[in-house]
Formats: C-alpha cells, sequence, structure tokens
C-alpha cells in the first residue's frame, strides 16, 4: 500500500484551518438540532397554521425569565442573519428553540453560554423588504 507524501502547512494557516473545521462542526450540529425539530412538526398550510405561530420572518418579542430582560428578533434563514437589525438565522440554538413555538410558550433550550429559559411574548410576521438577490436562491423567499 502506496502512503501519501507529507505536506506543508504553515502554523498560522493550520491554526485558521482547524478553527474552521470547528466552525463547520457547529454547523453540523445546529443543522441536526434543526432537522430534529422539523421532523417533530406537524406540518400545516399557511391558512391552517395556528395564530401566533414562529416561523421563519417572525417578528419575535421574548422575555428571558431568568434576566427578566425583554428581547425582540426576526426569525431568518442565514444568509439573511444580522445581529445587529437583530435578525436571527434559525441555526443559531434560540432560533432553532423558536420555530413552531406560540405566542405564552416558555421555552428551556441549551445554548453554548448555558440553558436559556423564554416566554414568547408575541408574534407578528415581517413585512416583506424589496426583492433581494436571495430572491433569485430561494424562490418565494422574503425578508
Amino acid at each position: 500500500m502506496k502512503t501519501s507524501p507529507s505536506i506543508h502547512v504553515s502554523s498560522h494557516d493550520h491554526e485558521v484551518l482547524q478553527l474552521l473545521l470547528k466552525s463547520l462542526e457547529r454547523q453540523r450540529e445546529a443543522c441536526d438540532r434543526l432537522r430534529g425539530e422539523l421532523q417533530r412538526a406537524v406540518v400545516c398550510d399557511a391558512a391552517t397554521l395556528p395564530p401566533g405561530t414562529v416561523g421563519l420572518n417572525s417578528r419575535v418579542r421574548l422575555l428571558d425569565l431568568d434576566r427578566d430582560e425583554v428581547e425582540e428578533y426576526v426569525l431568518t434563514i442565514p444568509a439573511a442573519a444580522d445581529p445587529e437589525r437583530q435578525r436571527l438565522s434559525v441555526l443559531a440554538p434560540v432560533g432553532t428553540a423558536l420555530l413552531g413555538y406560540h405566542v405564552n410558550d416558555e421555552i428551556a433550550w441549551p445554548t453554548p453560554g448555558g440553558t436559556r429559559r423564554l416566554r414568547i411574548l408575541a408574534v407578528a410576521p415581517e413585512p416583506p423588504a424589496p426583492a433581494s438577490p436571495l430572491e433569485t436562491l430561494v424562490p418565494g423567499w422574503r425578508r
């Protein structure tokens, strides 16, 4: 059996690439969590979805039950996430936790900083933004 020849990588590149791999592992874990949530979902037409249900493009107001602080986010796909504008990726731990829940539901969900306990105070659809290049990648997508 022939062995592969050695390759050479700078210590800087090695460190950067190791961090990249760790990042991708976290993304895989996030995808697995989302996949698990989707497997237990009851799939409805938009017309029969219970009122106050958190979905993509929902503006959600939350109460952090441990810190007694109110937070507000718009749940979005990862490509449209923007923390400065409170646009939260559905792959973020809290984003995955919110999907499919309703007003007044309480959620406990593991995050890198520890388990978050949240109560959903309000859910409203986010008005659609003007067409963006993202719509060409994901037909029907509205920010």
